[in-house]
């Protein structure tokens, strides 16, 4: 049967039954795989991947779509009358939410071959203060006391390793706060010497790290503590402490996974008990000095936005149905008004029937997908009368040329930032504002 093409590729049959592989060179899309779109990047071949590292990143990639509706919603609650107590915990449960979805584009990228690079810079102090801050209340549940000491020249450092850090910390404060049934926690940043081993380890510490700063962050608990004579399996995977096993429920990995977490940061993780009771860890890692000058990023306002020109009316263009309605409300705080459809044939119809100022398209949809949608509305309705915009938890792997040559003016990443979305659709109306002769 014949198969339509995009202008930079084509389609031929894949195994299973109404299934087409996308060939754009060096870009192999699956469409209507059920298990997931697999994409071959230029020559690599899957042999290069590490196949627990692809599992863990198709799960992560799944884990998107409702990390992008939980935070759509906790967006538009944001928008009605709260009390100061309900703004903070709200605050809180929105910061958790962008923590887990930081987690997940990390495993995404770490499965790609090559190297991934650093996170942007963000200051220790930043990092603690919003770690503290989700376990705050967890801690005050339990009648807990949890106090943040910060040096303020620890504090100023810069770490490129965010994300890491940020699992290691909040690993070790929920662990602390788990195993504490009285007192209180405490988290002390300062700066130290270059440490001269490794955890676990006889060898000296990685050399080329040994003029750098370096901070230590130090959680101390006032809990039952670990028994001397387990210290020595204290960070082996799925083994827990005596007094751990009679009184809280666990896996037994996560200490395991701290040390690991530390080890890639080229730190260092040690344990030792306080004279008062209780168990100390202690983070120690490279760091930057901070820049002359440094303050740490807030985010800006859109000043100016009641000059921005949106569109009166978008089509939404996606399978799911909860994504469709927080889509839709998000759109109607801006005072954009929408459509539904559900499926790339409707999608069509609708956009030949009706006028919309843009559609945003998701990629990723059962029978007809986005960029096939996308190549026939382009062959009816110019990028100036019809802007798309792509909505796709894969960014990523799609690509800016890509996108441009199925015909969509940008593409937009799951989970959605209403920032984000509110600037694409600015552009949109000024791309129809302009007069084309």
């Amino acid at each position: 049967m014949p198969l339509t093409g995009l202008e930079h590729g084509w389609w031929t049959p894949a195994s299973g039954e109404g299934k087409q592989v996308c060939h754009t060179g060096s870009l192999e899309i699956g469409t209507q795989a059920p298990d997931a779109i697999r994409f071959e990047l230029g020559s690599r071949r899957m042999a290069e991947y590490d196949e627990d590292s692809v599992n863990l990143a198709l799960l992560a990639h799944d884990l998107r779509t409702p990390l992008g509706a939980m935070r759509l919603t906790a967006e538009l609650i944001e928008t009605g009358p709260l009390n100061d107590a309900q703004s903070e915990q709200l605050s809180v449960l929105m910061r958790a939410i962008d923590s887990l979805e930081q987690m997940t584009t990390e495993l995404i990228t770490d499965a790609a071959p090559g190297d991934a690079g650093e996170d942007a810079a963000v200051s220790i102090s930043s990092l603690v203060h919003d770690c503290a801050d989700l376990f705050r209340v967890a801690a005050e549940k339990k009648g807990l006391k949890l106090t943040v000491r910060l040096q303020d020249t620890a504090g100023a450092c810069q770490t490129g390793a965010a994300g890491q850090l940020r699992r290691a910390v909040s690993a070790l404060l929920d662990n602390a706060i788990k195993y504490t049934e009285r007192g209180g926690i405490s988290l002390e940043v300062i700066s130290c010497p270059f440490p001269e081993k490794q955890l676990g380890s006889s060898e000296q510490s990685n050399a080329s790290t040994a003029d750098a700063y370096w901070v230590s962050l130090s959680i101390t608990d006032t809990g039952p503590g670990i028994d001397p004579t387990e210290r020595d399996d204290l960070f082996r995977p799925f083994v827990r402490g005596r007094r751990a096993r009679e009184n809280t429920p666990g896996s037994g990995l996560g200490l395991w996974g701290i040390a690991q977490t530390v080890r890639q940061m080229g730190g260092v993780l040690n344990h030792s008990s306080p004279e008062a009771g209780g168990s100390r860890f202690e983070v120690q890692i490279p760091v930057r000095p901070a820049a002359p000058g440094f303050k740490v990023a807030k985010i800006a306002s859109k000043a100016g936005a009641e000059d921005n020109e949106l569109p009166d009316h978008v089509l939404i263009v996606d399978d799911n149905e909860t994504n469709c309605r927080l889509l839709a409300a998000l759109l109607e705080s801006f005072g954009v008004t929408s459509d539904i459809a559900h499926s790339g044939e409707n999608a069509i119809r609708l956009a030949l029937e009706k006028e919309y100022g843009a559609v945003l398209l998701d990629l990723h949809m059962p029978g007809m997908g986005g960029l096939e949608v996308a190549q026939e509305l382009r062959r009816n309705r110019p990028a100036e009368e019809l802007p798309l915009i792509a909505v796709t938890a894969a960014l990523e792997a799609f690509g800016d040329d890509l996108l441009r040559k199925a015909g969509f003016m940008e593409g937009l990443g799951k989970p959605l930032a209403p920032s984000a979305l509110y600037d694409v659709l600015v552009r949109a109306q000024q791309l129809k504002s302009v007069h084309w002769i």
